[in-house]
């Protein structure tokens, strides 16, 4: 039996025209923005290492009940290829690590958000917040926490402001 050239040539065109589609679909994550999982954040900080090396970027989320800043989420995110990992993570729940890991707890009845403190030049690794009072201002110098970089453990970690 024998297949007429259009026929033939129909047939290719549609083999090549549903692979085309295949590759492409199958591609389609390596075109995807990273950051478009990011939307209602707000990007403020980049944390730099010793060396000049990218920790990570800061971003925020807003408490959309108060006009004077306070925040109710904060992530530190690093690309890496076509995902990004979250390293650190302070929201109503607490203080988590980059595995996911409650590093300290909120209560969440009594939590109205917190600040980002301005950034240290000469701490690029770091960074400050306070929790805020019903009212969306800070209450006391007890409830400031500073997440900083722990170069031996490569990862973040909190502790009480002095």
């Amino acid at each position: 039996m024998k297949i007429p050239k259009i026929t033939s040539t129909i047939m290719i065109c549609f083999c090549l025209f549903n692979w085309l589609n295949t590759f492409a679909a199958e591609n389609k994550s390596f075109q995807k923005d990273p950051f478009a999982a990011l939307k209602g954040y707000k990007r403020v900080r980049l944390l730099k290492g010793k060396l000049g090396e990218m920790l990570g970027y800061i971003y925020l989320k807003e408490n959309s009940k108060y006009k004077n800043g306070a925040l109710t989420t904060l992530l530190v995110v690093k690309p890496n290829s076509n995902k990004l990992d979250t390293l650190y993570r302070v929201d109503a729940k607490g203080f988590f690590d980059s595995k996911g890991k409650c590093e300290l707890k909120n209560d969440v009845k009594a939590y109205y958000g917190f600040k980002l403190y301005k950034e240290s030049k000469n701490h690029t690794d770091s960074f400050a917040i306070g929790f805020v009072d019903r009212s969306g201002e800070m209450y006391s110098d007890d409830n400031d926490f500073f997440i900083d970089w722990n170069y031996k453990k490569k990862a973040f970690e909190y502790y009480p402001a002095p």
